[in-house]
């Protein structure tokens, strides 16, 4: 106990700590091979507490502004100009949240553990995907044959990101072309002209129409206008037409 009366602990640690002293096994174990009906326990109380002094605190320091909530419901409402600024600037916020973790550990940690920190924490990105599932759902059952960007007949097959995987750090269906070698390089990090938006929009309309399980899951999110919106916060946080 500190001085001020509050536990040293945070809510969320006391928490495991008395599902431990009820059951000192589970010290030891996964949390997914503890019993369905404590874990469910658990996260009802992570969650209520993370709603009351998470969610409301950071609603709070934000002036009210940022988001919404409903302490008896799930889920945030974001303020669509907060969504917007935060796509707009992801890759602004990405980086600043990278320093921040960064001093944090450092603060925490002896030297020994924090050589080339930055290295590690890029490491703890999500991480790309075999292409090889998309390649082959694009070329042999779509039958997209052709460069999408120059036209030409496809060679040597290279899958693109369509929307840069440095923005968009997710590896999606409706986010693949196949292009071939020069055009694949030549993009690289690059946005393509906004002529190919449209391109791929009614790619999209007519990929969907396979409907198969994995093309309905890689579709899940996806809305008609996902690629263009993304295509100008892209652009507008730095990303060059190619």
């Amino acid at each position: 106990m500190l001085p001020d009366g509050k536990s040293e602990y945070s809510k969320i640690e006391q928490i495991f700590m008395a599902l431990i002293q009820e059951e000192p096994s589970y010290a030891n174990i996964p949390f997914s091979s503890i019993p369905e009906v404590k874990r469910n326990s658990i996260i009802k109380q992570v969650s209520n507490d993370c709603r009351k002094n998470v969610v409301g605190a950071l609603h709070r320091d934000f002036q009210d502004c940022l988001y919404a909530f409903d302490l008896k419901g799930d889920g945030i409402f974001l303020n669509p100009y907060a969504f917007d600024f935060m796509l707009k600037y992801k890759i602004e916020i990405e980086k600043l949240n990278y320093y921040a973790w960064a001093k944090f550990l450092e603060k925490i940690n002896d030297e020994s553990v924090v050589v080339k920190l930055l290295d590690k924490l890029e490491l703890a990105t999500p991480q790309r995907d075999d292409l090889s599932v998309f390649r082959q759902v694009l070329y042999e059952e779509f039958e997209q044959c052709n460069c999408f960007y120059c036209g030409k007949k496809l060679h040597e097959i290279h899958v693109d990101h369509f929307i840069p995987w440095s923005f968009v750090k997710e590896d999606k269906l409706w986010n693949f072309v196949l292009a071939c070698p020069t055009c694949n390089i030549r993009k690289s990090n690059k946005i393509p002209r906004m002529e190919y938006v449209k391109l791929i929009q009614n790619r999209n309309d007519n990929l969907r129409k396979l409907n198969t399980p994995f093309v309905t899951t890689q579709f899940k999110t996806y809305k008609p206008n996902l690629i263009s919106d993304m295509w100008k916060y892209a652009q507008s946080g730095g990303f060059v037409v190619m």
